[in-house]
This record gives structure tokens, C-alpha cells and sequence, in this order.
């Protein structure tokens, strides 16, 4: 039997537990959380596969290859940062044994009959290309964006396995509380460029599109929102939401008559599209909202159309079955004004997501049919801080803070109009530093809790991102109370040990170590023969006496990390421009100390839904037909009831009926408790962003923080954000 693939990371964080027993008191509550209240974190190590094949160009050519595998390594540092600090409220799955063909039915209803075969095609005759030093790809195509080798096949069935992993997670279960709500998927190569059929920015196949059209078919998921935060402009994305409208994509025009393809694709290009292009829309309806760079690829200034412009700036809703809203980024001087921004202007697209869920659920009610939704997000974290200078040429970045403010307001998108149902699927970002703080912010968001901005400071991120590089060591000694190093260390060891295949794609091996037969020892005095060590008898061999540091070390065993006082070493060369931060140290000792005793019933009574509602019970039927839904019918006589009710056995306050309260689906929720442990970290340092988190269907404005009263056994049948 193969070993587990996840087995050094659990071994890892035993360890981590073992060496912080103010952890440990939070994980041994793990299994009393259900699935449900946890987000699950799924890895894809095939993604390691696709890598740049041209072995005859230079190094410094190969440094401007900025779509790489070790952005997988970055992602995974970032998942264990989270988990560090929320060690109960994640899952880490793995899709090592799922691999689905390129020819699946969901891959072909997005990328056509066509598509898929020629990729696989380019990618088997890349072989023989590369070995005669040509270049593998097609002439037109960018050649510094898009490389393809045989090993990329299984990095593209990898990627498509991981996505059905993630969706099988949220919606495959034994029970409600068995079955989580929200799951990231780290895979490469991104996919938000890639347009029906042509790739296009690093992008070879729609991993959103995909997701939901697996979703789709194995789950009756109606209508999905695709929430796409990035640097760029996802074309791809937002092209493949016009042909799902029903218009004729342009890249489709000389498939019609292809004898290829597969049974339930054969009448796709024989549709009737009227004289300008149109047919009926199908299911699953898709909208798409993005936030982006306006000057940045596909709109580079100097090299964008006219035509691509316009894409990027197209808002349109509910018309011509299309529904897509482009927001813009723009520079901003301090944080304080970019939560401004935030308020008044990029939250608009969780407004504009809102009204296609509410106008969905409309049409679907009053055609008798039943509703199911999906949020997805598009996760590009080449808009960060932290990104590379030749990534942002234009100046235009998002804070930290940001991944983990959008994402909460996606958690409540979700909590409105999908039962919590989240994936977040990993698209852009080319720079250690951007993708594991990205990550980071995101999936402590992902879990509803506040970020603080010392996790994001420039010292944590140039910490962390230090277990990115191949041969990484951890250093020999380290300041004494350095809180942020002995935490970053713990963080790369887990993020490093979650993929195995790491060791062998990325981690450069030690050079071996020649042992000669004698070595010559040098000292102040003299020079002396010293035999080689294999040669010294074992009753020879002497025992030195503990030395100073192994004393201390040995006595401080059982103190948790952050209180560990570490002998300093001025001669360690590692860190030659490094200054301890007293300050920033504290503060960040701080913050872990709270999280690790949170009240974790604060994330328990916000997101967990305990109970679908009677509609949501009722078994899901295929959506067959050419894509129409059938009709479910609802034999319910009783009149509809929105009471309450409290079950003074359970302490769960029960909402009844059919209806919805403020668009938040029927169900049990639980009763916030009546004691938190926030009052922990309400000090000075810890700088929690404020800024209002109303609903977020009624944004129009920005508007001061409303106050916000929890008191045992009161409810009003809302989510408590």
C-alpha cells in the first residue's frame, strides 16, 4: 500500500502541535467542529508537471518566465500560514489520485469539440520539437506566455481533477454537517485568459467555466457568480459567459461541420443562430464580475485594441441573457483610503452579483422551476502589494487586507443566495511574496475572521517567503523573542511538506559531500592529521559534555514557541541587512496568543447552516434536455411561516417554513454566544480594518459602522456578521 501523500505534512504538524501546547488546546477540538464549519484547502501536485521545456535558452531568459510550478510552493506556505493561526478550521485534501481526460463532457461544453484535441495534440508533438531545439508552440502564439511539453497533459487533467475535488467537497456528503461549504483549490496553470478556444496570458484551459459546468452537470447548480479579483482583465472568462448567452463565439465559425467530437457535443455547432449570431441561452446561467487593471494586460497601454478596451469596461445586466460588470482599480494613497474605495466603489460588484441572484431566483419561481446556486472566485493575486515591479508597471495594487475584506463579503454573497456554497480556485500571481501573503489574507477571510495588518507586514511576508527558495535552511540561531522568525519557520516546514513531489521538482539537491581520508584541521597554534570519523573505534569515540545552547534548549522543550528565548548570534551571515523589531515582535505575539484561545463559536454561528430549508431537502433532479431544468413540483398546502422557534434542549433556534429572512436561506442557525474573547485584542496594536459590513445588496454609499449587540437566546434570523 502507497504511503499517504499527505502523511510528512500531518507528521509536521504534529510536531507544530507537540511544540506549542497553547495550540494544542485548540486542535483537540478539531473533531468536535463538523466539516461543515471547516474550509477545505485542496492541493493538485500533478500542476508541478507543467514546466518551461526549452532547456537550450539562457538563464536570464528563463528569468523572464514568470509562470512557474513554484507558485504551488508559494500558495502552500500561505495555506499554512492560515492554518497556523486556525489549525481546527481547515482541511488540506489532496487530488494526487484524479486526473480527468481533456475530452470530459464539462471540458468540451466550454471549450468545444475542437479545442481540447489540439492541445493534447500540440502537447505530444512538443516532444519532438524540443529535442530538435524548436520552439513548440504555434507561431502566433506569444511565446513568453505559453509553453507546453508532454508532461503538460497531466498537469491540465490534474488541474481538471483538483476542480472536481474541490466541487465534490461542497457538495458531496453524508449528512449537512458532513459536508463542507467552501474549499480552495490551488492548481496551475492559471485560466481566466483562455477563451473557448484559443489560450491566451499563461492560460490554457477556463478553470472557472469548468468548475461550474462539472458542477453543473453532477449537481443541478443552476446559476453561478464568477467574482474575479486580479491584475488582469479575465477576457477568457468573461468571452465564454457571451457564448453561454447563446452568441455565436468567433473562434467556433470554421468548427461548423467538423465530423470530430463527442455524442452530446454533435449538434453544437449545428444550432440555429439567427441572423446576427443568437441563439437560446443555456444552463447553467453564469455572471461574471471583475475588478482589475484597466492599463494592464489584455489592456496594456500602447498595445491594447479598441475592441479589448471595451471588453474590460463592459457593465451590462440582466439583457440579451448577459450579465457582467467590470469595476476598475486605481491608485490610492494610504490604506485608510483605500477601504474609501473599497466601500464606494469595488463592493458595487457584490451589489451587481446580488441582482443576478435575485433576478434568477425570480425567473426560476415564476417558471416553476427550482433554484440552485454557486459563488466562485477567481482568485489573481498579481494585484498585490507584494507583486513584482515588472508585473505592475502602472502602479496600481491592492493592500493585503484586501483578499481577506472581499472575501468575507463573498461569504455573505454565499450565505444569501447558495446554502454558504464557495470555490475559490487560484488563478494569477507570479511573485513569492504576493501569492503566500495573498493566500494568507484570503483564506483567514475564507473562515469569516478579521485580518491584522502585522501579519501582512513586510517583514512577516520577507520571512515567510524565504521557505520559497530551493535550498532553504532554517537559520543556525535566531534573536532572542523572535516571535515573527520562530513562527515563519513552523510555517514553511508545514507549507513545504504538503506536496511530496516538491522534493524532486523544485528542492535542488545537496551537493554531495566528499569525505577525504584524512582532513587537515586547522587552529590558532598548530596544524594536525585528524583520521576520518568512520575510522575513530566506536569505544574511542568521545562524548563531549552538553554544550551551553544544547542546556537551554533542553530546558525550554515544553515553552510554546512564542515564549522561547533563543541565544542571538552575531556572526550568522544570513541575515546581514536584518533588524530586529522589537515592536513589531510583541505585537505579533500578541495577536497569535488570541487567536490560538479564541472563542471559535464566533466562526460556528456565523457561517454553519445546520438545516437546509424543506426546498432545499427536496432530492435534486437532472437538469437534462439541452441544458433546461425540469420542474420540481412542490406539494406543500401549508400556508408559508417565518416564525421562530427555540428548542430549549438544543439551544438552536429554529426558522421555519419556506420563506427567506433578508435573502438568507431557511435553516438552523446557531445562537451567538454570550461570551467572545475579543475583548483580547481590542488593544492598540492590533489594527482591525473598520469599515462597514452592511448588506451588501444595499451598497451605495459609504456609511459609518453600524453597532453591533450580541446577547444569548435574542436572534432575528440573520447570519451575525
Amino acid at each position: 500500500m502507497s504511503q499517504d501523500p499527505l502523511y510528512e505534512f500531518k507528521q509536521q504538524f504534529e510536531k507544530f502541535v507537540a511544540s506549542n501546547p497553547n495550540v494544542s488546546s485548540v486542535t483537540s477540538a478539531a473533531s468536535r467542529i463538523p466539516e461543515s464549519s471547516k474550509a477545505v484547502v485542496v492541493l493538485s501536485p500533478y500542476s508541478l508537471s507543467h514546466q518551461f521545456p526549452r532547456y537550450w535558452v539562457s538563464k536570464s531568459y528563463k528569468k523572464t518566465i514568470v509562470e512557474r510550478p513554484e507558485r504551488l510552493l508559494a500558495c502552500c506556505i500561505g495555506v499554512a500560514a492560515a492554518i497556523t493561526m486556525y489549525p481546527a478550521l481547515f482541511t488540506v485534501k489532496t487530488s494526487n489520485r484524479h486526473k480527468t481526460s481533456l475530452l470530459a463532457p464539462h471540458v468540451l461544453k466550454v471549450h468545444g469539440k475542437d479545442w481540447p484535441k489540439k492541445l493534447l495534440k500540440l502537447c505530444k508533438e512538443s516532444e519532438r520539437k524540443l529535442e530538435r531545439q524548436e520552439i513548440e508552440v504555434p507561431e502566433d502564439w506569444n511565446v513568453g506566455d505559453i509553453y507546453l511539453s508532454r508532461q503538460t497533459i497531466a498537469a491540465l487533467e490534474g488541474s481538471i481533477g483538483a476542480l472536481e475535488v474541490g466541487i465534490d467537497s461542497i457538495f458531496e456528503g453524508a449528512s449537512i454537517e458532513q459536508t463542507s461549504n467552501r474549499a480552495f483549490v490551488a492548481i496551475r496553470p492559471p485560466g481566466h485568459h483562455s477563451h473557448a478556444s484559443t489560450p491566451s496570458g499563461f492560460c490554457l484551459l477556463n478553470n472557472a467555466h469548468i468548475a461550474i459546468e462539472y458542477a453543473f452537470e453532477k449537481y443541478d447548480v443552476t446559476h453561478a457568480v464568477i467574482l474575479d479579483f486580479d491584475l488582469h482583465h479575465g477576457d477568457g472568462t468573461q468571452d465564454i459567459c457571451w457564448k453561454r448567452a447563446g452568441f455565436r463565439p468567433d473562434e467556433f465559425a470554421s468548427e461548423a461541420g467538423s465530423d470530430s467530437g463527442s455524442a452530446e457535443l454533435e449538434n453544437e455547432d449545428d444550432d440555429e443562430y439567427d441572423e446576427f449570431g443568437k441563439t437560446f441561452a443555456k444552463f447553467p446561467k453564469v455572471g461574471y464580475f471583475s475588478m482589475h487593471d484597466i492599463n494592464s494586460f489584455p489592456t496594456e497601454l500602447g498595445y491594447a485594441t479598441k475592441e479589448n478596451i471595451r471588453n474590460a469596461s463592459t457593465c451590462i445586466m440582466d439583457a440579451h441573457d448577459l450579465n457582467i460588470w467590470n469595476v476598475h482599480l486605481q491608485p490610492y494613497k494610504d490604506e485608510e483610503e483605500f477601504v474609501k474605495l473599497y466601500q464606494t466603489k469595488y463592493r458595487s460588484i457584490f451589489a451587481k452579483a446580488d441582482e443576478f441572484f435575485k433576478n434568477a431566483k425570480a425567473e426560476m419561481k415564476n417558471g416553476g422551476f427550482r433554484f440552485k446556486g454557486l459563488v466562485l472566485i477567481s482568485a489573481g493575486f498579481d494585484a498585490s502589494e507584494y507583486e513584482q515591479q515588472s508585473m505592475q508597471r502602472h502602479n496600481v495594487n491592492v493592500p493585503t487586507s484586501f483578499y481577506n475584506m472581499f472575501t468575507k463579503d463573498a461569504l455573505k454573497l454565499a450565505q444569501m443566495h447558495s446554502s454558504g456554497k464557495i470555490l475559490s480556485i487560484m488563478e494569477g500571481g507570479y511573485s513569492d511574496g504576493a501569492i503566500s501573503s495573498g493566500v494568507f489574507s484570503h483564506l483567514i477571510g475564507f473562515q469569516n475572521q478579521n485580518w491584522i495588518n502585522e501579519w501582512g507586514s513586510e517583514q512577516v511576508v520577507k520571512e515567510i517567503t524565504r521557505g520559497c527558495k530551493p535550498r532553504w535552511k532554517p537559520y543556525k540561531t535566531k534573536k532572542a523573542r523572535d516571535v515573527i522568525r520562530i513562527w515563519a519557520e513552523e510555517v514553511i516546514m508545514l507549507g513545504r511538506s504538503m506536496i511530496p513531489e516538491f522534493k524532486s521538482v523544485l528542492f535542488e539537491p545537496e551537493p554531495p559531500i566528499v569525505h577525504p581520508e584524512v582532513r587537515l584541521t586547522r587552529s590558532k597554534y598548530h596544524e594536525t592529521l585528524v583520521k576520518k570519523e568512520q575510522d575513530i573505534p566506536r569505544a574511542e569515540t568521545p562524548t563531549p559534555p552538553p554544550t551551553r545552547s544544547e542546556q537551554v534548549t533542553a530546558k525550554t522543550e515544553e515553552i510554546p514557541f512564542v515564549e522561547q528565548v533563543l541565544p542571538s548570534d552575531d556572526e550568522n551571515d544570513d541575515d546581514e541587512d536584518y533588524q530586529y523589531d522589537e515592536e513589531l515582535n510583541k505585537t505579533f505575539n500578541r495577536t497569535v496568543e488570541d487567536i490560538t484561545i479564541d472563542d471559535i463559536s464566533r466562526h460556528l454561528e456565523t457561517l454553519d447552516i445546520l438545516q437546509l430549508s424543506d426546498e432545499d431537502e427536496v432530492e435534486s433532479t437532472r437538469l437534462r434536455n439541452n441544458g433546461d431544468p425540469k420542474v420540481v413540483t412542490n406539494h406543500r398546502t401549508s400556508p408559508v411561516n417565518n416564525s421562530h422557534t427555540l428548542d430549549p434542549a438544543s439551544g438552536t433556534r429554529h426558522l421555519s417554513g419556506n420563506g427567506n429572512v433578508s435573502g438568507v436561506p431557511s435553516g438552523n442557525y446557531k445562537i451567538p454566544s454570550s461570551t467572545t474573547t475579543r475583548h483580547l485584542r481590542s488593544n492598540r496594536h492590533s489594527r482591525l480594518l473598520n469599515f462597514d459590513d452592511s448588506d451588501i445588496s444595499m451598497i451605495s454609499h459609504a456609511s459609518p459602522p453600524r453597532s453591533k449587540t450580541r446577547s444569548s437566546g435574542k436572534s432575528n434570523g440573520h447570519s451575525n456578521w
